[in-house]
């Protein structure tokens, strides 16, 4: 029979097998399924989510430009020079109603629902969109607030409307608004005006007549939506290797199943090659199989998050979106590689066994775990230095490293199987039995030690590192106890506004309001220093009313990046509990030659006095003192207001304050990244999940050893062995391996982590000894209780089938 008509046979037998054989494989089959699916669907969510932020305040537009308090001849005049500038102009007007008895307002939005840029920001519900003077459409918000429906009159502030039509934002289910004509909208307050251009010059030629905000979107929308939905790919692709792992144990049982099959298609002449094609074809079919189901379901479970994802984020999501098809594709090659590639070793060692061995049914002997072991040195060497010279900052450096690592510690598997048999020379002879058949069936446990260690490892990686970023509390602009609030639109380090005593009065009134539900708020009045030289022009608002610099300090190591210069007023040294010395003229956290930055000049201070108060870049850490205003004959102005709360701050206390600040025309500022309460409930999180995760894995794995053992397991029931003896079994079984797989997780996340931060190794002391105590301690006892309930039922009797 010629070669290819030998692999065509072989192929087709490896088929047969399967169809035979499909519940023996059920296990591998189910997770190949599952990782497929949830890969296909992870990349869906993902690729959809990412670029909403933009498309919900900009539509299809890439730049904004925001005038305030113009009349319609100033509007008109700025709008026709973006028009000359940019070609196309879609404009969108606000004006603010307060709600009667309440200090709400109520946004009424001068809107062109067939805009340019602000289409896709208007969606119509119900009804239709308001085209004459006295008409309006509300979002579900607003018709909730005043129990609106089609043909019910809005009132607020002399304005009288029906509702015509219920609208939406899809971009942002959360965004309350009335929707009006823009020709019938009547004074507004502000207006934006959208543009698109691949250009970031946002220069408006010298016709404009007053200020203006301008912001840009976000340029690299796309790249970052193919890129999130990569690194997802990437996250699934580390779970395709504990899959992988997984499957490899479930592969060596089917392989030992067959391998008196085997022994008997080597006697009659098959080569080595295609010894192994058998097994490899199998696994070929599995993830065959498995990627094109996981495909179609994660496709369908996609479809049916929508709505639920939709809730979630706030925002519509387009079913018939066009979809990263090659990811999805990919996702499914992944499948199928990864069964491929956890048959490969199986198949290995079943076309190497002698055909009198595999003709005999006796289990090979274990071999040398000293190959292994100078192939995991070799790695582990290779990816420590490689993590070290990294330095966490060259990506390449740190893949390579950190893939190097992994596999090597994963390939200390069977060395430590050895080591675990060893051990158990003085234990009973039931634990003594299952260390050793441990041992004896070294290339399943192997690879289901290797499956429970990159399990735990993950999980231990996550507790060290958030539990590394929760000591960083003092860095940061903020305190998860602190917000900052300032004018809209206005940055602290460059612009103060002047306001007089009543509007500071009013200012002041409305952000204790804004903060009355927080915990225990204080509010601090912050003061900046101004230079009177540099006053502005008198005009109606925007920058010509406000300093365009504030006083700014630097130190000689940063003086590319300075900070806000606050005054040290008698509030922010009560809240610091500060004293200045006599003669002193800047307090600061900042170390090294401290400088006076107004503009692009700055002047050297002698006079400075360190604090020891958290470094936070945007919080009052650097203050002038009264004596050093005067000695250069600068004046105060105010800046924004420090909120201070008894407890940390939530999401939820953020989005009101947010929301609240928002319709006020302020903002807030709160701490960047990661609320330290959502790090630490991460980190529970990721210690439960990665228990949940090692003993999932460690079920799946157990329950491949001892159906494997099933022969054995009879052989004792029927020399006498209770349910006690199989309890022992299945529980020592359990155990070991959790104890084996966790050392390794442990001791490998450590390993990698210590490299990666060599140079900071103060960020991994000490660690978090409760939540490794219970991946530790917690999992193998998990495991072994487990083992013990599940593990004392009779084994069946064998079925025998016919060939």
């Amino acid at each position: 029979m010629s070669g290819l008509a030998a692999r065509r046979a072989l192929v087709r037998w490896s088929w047969r097998m399967l169809r035979r054989e499909w519940r023996q494989q059920t296990l591998v089959l189910a997770l190949l399924t599952l990782a497929v699916a949830a890969t296909v669907g992870g990349v869906s969510a993902v690729h959809s989510m990412v670029p909403l932020g933009d498309a919900a305040r900009w539509g299809t537009a890439n730049q904004a430009f925001t005038f305030e308090g113009l009349d319609a001849r100033a509007l008109e005049a700025n709008t026709a020079a973006l028009r000359r500038q940019f070609g196309t102009v879609d404009v969108i007007g606000r004006r603010y109603a307060p709600v009667p008895g309440s200090s709400d307002v109520v946004e009424f939005r001068a809107q062109d629902p067939r805009g340019a840029y602000g289409a896709s920001m208007l969606a119509l519900r119900q009804g239709r969109y308001p085209a004459g003077p006295g008409e309006v459409a509300v979002t579900a918000s607003v018709a909730r607030t005043f129990g609106l429906r089609l043909g019910s009159r809005l009132t607020l502030a002399d304005d009288d409307r029906e509702v015509v039509g219920m609208v939406e934002n899809p971009n942002d289910l959360h965004d309350g608004f009335a929707l009006v004509h823009p020709a019938h909208a009547g004074p507004l307050s502000t207006v934006t005006a959208l543009v698109r251009s691949a250009e970031q010059n946002h220069s408006i030629p010298a016709a404009r007549e007053d200020g203006y905000d301008w912001s840009m979107a976000d340029q690299f929308a796309d790249e970052q939506q193919v890129f999130a939905a990569v690194a997802a790919l990437g996250a699934a692709a580390v779970a395709m290797v504990l899959v992988a792992l997984v499957a490899a144990a479930g592969f060596a049982v089917v392989a030992r199943r067959r391998r008196r099959r085997l022994g008997v298609l080597a006697a009659i002449g098959a080569s080595r090659r295609q010894l192994g094609l058998v097994m490899l074809a199998d696994g070929a079919m599995v993830g065959a199989v498995a990627a094109v189901a996981g495909a179609a379901l994660g496709l369908l479970g996609w479809a049916a998050a929508v709505p639920y994802l939709e809730t979630a984020v706030g925002a519509r999501l387009d079913r018939s979106d066009v979809l990263p098809w090659w990811l999805i594709v990919t996702a499914m090659l992944l499948a199928l590689g990864t069964a491929t590639a956890a048959a490969w070793w199986p198949a290995r060692t079943a076309a190497r066994i002698p055909v009198a061995l595999a003709l005999s049914g006796r289990p090979s002997p274990p071999g040398p775990v000293r190959r292994s072991a100078v192939l995991a040195s070799v790695l582990i060497v290779s990816g420590v230095a490689c993590l070290a010279a990294a330095d966490r900052e060259n990506g390449p450096l740190v893949a390579a490293g950190t893939v190097a690592t992994v596999l090597g510690v994963l390939a200390t598997g069977p060395a430590v199987i050895r080591a675990l048999a060893a051990a158990a020379g003085h234990a009973p002879v039931t634990v003594r039995l299952a260390l050793r058949d441990l041992a004896r069936h070294q290339a399943r446990s192997g690879a289901a030690l290797a499956a429970i260690s990159l399990a735990s490892g993950i999980a231990v990686t996550v507790i060290v590192v958030v539990t590394s970023a929760e000591r960083t509390a003092d860095a940061g602009n903020l305190s998860e106890h602190q917000l900052l609030i300032t004018e809209r639109g206005k940055r602290i380090r460059e612009l103060v506004t002047v306001r007089s005593p009543g509007q500071l009065r009013a200012l002041d009134t409305q952000v204790r309001r804004i903060t009355a539900a927080l915990d225990d708020p204080a509010v601090t009045a912050l003061e900046m220093a101004v230079d009177p030289s540099e006053a502005p022009h008198p005009g109606r608002g925007g920058m010509e009313n406000a300093w365009r610099h504030a006083v700014q300090v630097g130190d000689g190591a940063r003086t590319a990046r300075p900070g806000p210069l606050f005054v040290a007023t008698p509030e922010i040294l009560a809240l610091y509990r500060l004293a200045p010395a006599p003669g002193t003229d800047v307090l600061t956290v900042r170390r090294g030659e401290i400088g006076l930055r107004l503009g692009i000049e700055e002047e050297p201070v002698a006079n400075v006095q360190r604090i020891d108060v958290p470094a936070h870049s945007s919080a009052p850490t650097s203050l002038i003192t009264s004596e050093g205003l005067r000695r250069r004959g600068w004046e105060t102005m105010r800046a924004g207001w420090l909120v201070t709360t008894g407890a940390p701050l939530t999401s939820g206390q953020i989005a009101d304050v947010h929301s609240a600040a928002d319709t006020a025309g302020l903002q807030v500022e709160y701490r960047d990244g990661v609320n330290l309460q959502e790090l630490r409930s991460l980190r529970t999180g990721a210690t439960a999940a990665g228990a949940v995760m090692t003993l999932g894995v460690l079920a799946m794995t157990v329950g491949l050893i001892r159906a494997e053992a099933a022969g054995d397991l009879r052989i004792l029931t029927a020399a006498g062995a209770t349910a006690t003896i199989r309890r022992v079994l299945t529980a020592s079984t359990a155990c070991a391996l959790a104890t084996g797989g966790v050392a390794l997780g442990v001791c490998g996340a450590y390993l990698g982590l210590a490299a990666g931060f060599s140079t900071e190794l103060d960020a991994l002391l000490p660690p978090p000894v409760p939540h490794l105590l219970a991946v530790g301690i917690g999992v193998p006892l998990a495991a072994a209780l487990a083992g013990w309930l599940l593990g004392g039922r009779q084994p069946s009797a064998p079925v025998h089938r016919s060939p």
